[in-house]
């Protein structure tokens, strides 16, 4: 989107809206276009433009001045706002690409978030490219094969089922945009959230850079759902995501960063920098993994493929409760003490009054709209209390010495909910119109 600012007679701009090529994909058909970016065969790579971008043409008319003439004089600027991130998969034959990408549902910006055929090969004809494109190398034990399908079947089971926010400073509002979709898609593929490079050599500079890649997709609006962890040898742990028809998807074995695990069938393997590896359905099965299977949540049985209401937080995220998956709903909480946690996959365990409850550190991170409250408050030791309100507004409450420590300490700021919007208005002019009361009274 070029957006621009027309001046009688001394400055004039344009505002184009691009082919009509551009279309959202509601069927789950592939998007194949050339390869203009000349990314490798066998190749998962992000991809990143100018999303919003404004510029002016500034031209000034010829003055006479006596004996004088001034000559026209011409200004021409440009400045990124935003960028848009998306995803290009090549496979043996590089002159093409498959490519993965959202966008709003309606035109004007509205609607579900929701897979998006943009003209990308004709954008990178005309230089509009930010950075190079990035490769993502597999998860520490994948291959290349598998992980590559699994990004394309990932678009596919893809729900619509979130709401479009365009150009979103990052947890400012309940919504999501095209970069959460991108980077959702990756995380949703086992790749640890930091294993996402960085653009470090950027060809044009973003105002906003991608605000919406630090609130990515739940993994439950692509159909994935957390199971439970079991303990193996020398305290690592398994752990596998499952599909919503209960299948693995992946299986991941998490222990100290650079250190080795013993698996059920007894191999020995090497964890990455983070202290993890992956592996695919058919490696896990060979390797005795995982060690538990738990059935869909409810929220993944339930789930609607591209509503007319798209839910404005996504799908709810998924605990594991005394060995069962369930998704963390409105009205339910839990109180309890974290008692260990797991940095390498992402997991805290808090011991409840009735039970343990398994916590996926980083979707409660983006849920709950803070992730650096949410690391700071599940540390061992913490009494918390977490739970979900009727609209999705997240609650995270600390108790003890922990709550006001978490008084003072730093957090993200949020737009305020409609609800207390309104009530505060209601309470000022309630207030406003009693001081108005009192002060005519008393004259």
């Amino acid at each position: 989107m070029r957006l621009g600012l027309r001046i009688p007679r001394f400055a004039s701009s344009t505002v184009t809206a691009g082919p009509e090529r551009l279309r959202p994909v509601l069927d789950g058909s592939d998007v194949i276009v050339p390869n203009r970016w000349n990314i490798p065969a066998h190749t998962v790579a992000l991809v990143g433009r100018p999303a919003v971008y404004f510029s002016v043409d500034i031209r000034t008319p010829p003055l006479r001045l006596g004996p004088l003439t001034l000559t026209s004089k011409r200004l021409v600027w440009e400045q990124d706002f935003g960028g848009h991130l998306f995803v290009a998969i090549t496979d043996a034959d590089a002159s093409r690409v498959m490519l993965v990408e959202a966008g709003p549902l309606h035109p004007n910006g509205t609607g579900a978030l929701v897979p998006y055929a943009y003209p990308e090969d004709q954008i990178a004809e005309k230089g509009e490219v930010d950075f190079q494109p990035i490769p993502i190398p597999p998860p520490h034990g994948l291959s290349e094969e598998f992980f590559a399908s699994l990004v394309r079947t990932t678009q596919r089971s893809y729900d619509g089922d979130q709401r479009y926010r365009a150009v979103e400073i990052p947890f400012l509002r309940v919504g999501r945009d095209s970069n959460s979709y991108a980077v959702g898609v990756l995380l949703c593929c086992a790749i640890d959230r930091r294993s996402i490079p960085k653009p470090l050599q950027a060809m044009r500079f973003e105002w906003t850079g991608y605000p919406g890649a630090e609130d990515p997709v739940h993994r439950s609006n692509f159909g994935a759902y957390l199971g439970a962890p079991n303990r193996l040898a020398n305290g690592t742990i398994d752990i596998a995501i499952h599909n919503e028809d209960g299948s693995v998807r992946y299986v991941l074995v998490g222990g100290d960063p650079h250190g080795r695990a013993t698996l059920p069938d007894g191999s020995d393997v090497e964890l990455d920098e983070h202290g993890r590896i992956a592996f695919s359905p058919d490696d896990a099965r060979r390797h005795g993994l995982p060690t538990n299977h738990t059935d869909p949540p409810a929220q993944i049985r339930a789930r609607r493929r591209f509503p007319r209401d798209p839910a404005p937080a996504g799908s709810q995220i998924t605990l594991v409760v005394d060995g069962r998956s369930v998704p963390l709903e409105s009205g339910t909480q839990y109180r309890g003490r974290i008692v260990r946690r797991h940095d390498g996959l992402a997991l805290a365990w808090m011991l409840t009054a009735s039970g343990e409850v398994v916590l996926p550190l980083a979707e409660l991170g983006v849920e709950l709209r803070d992730p650096r409250r949410v690391d700071r408050l599940l540390q061992p030791g913490t009494e918390v209390t977490l739970g979900l309100a009727r609209d999705r507004y997240p609650k995270l409450v600390a108790h003890g010495s922990d709550w006001l420590r978490d008084l003072f300490a730093r957090r993200e700021f949020h737009l305020p909910r409609p609800t207390n919007v309104a009530a505060s208005v209601a309470v000022a002019g309630l207030a406003v119109a009693f001081g108005v009361g009192w002060y005519v009274r008393a004259r």
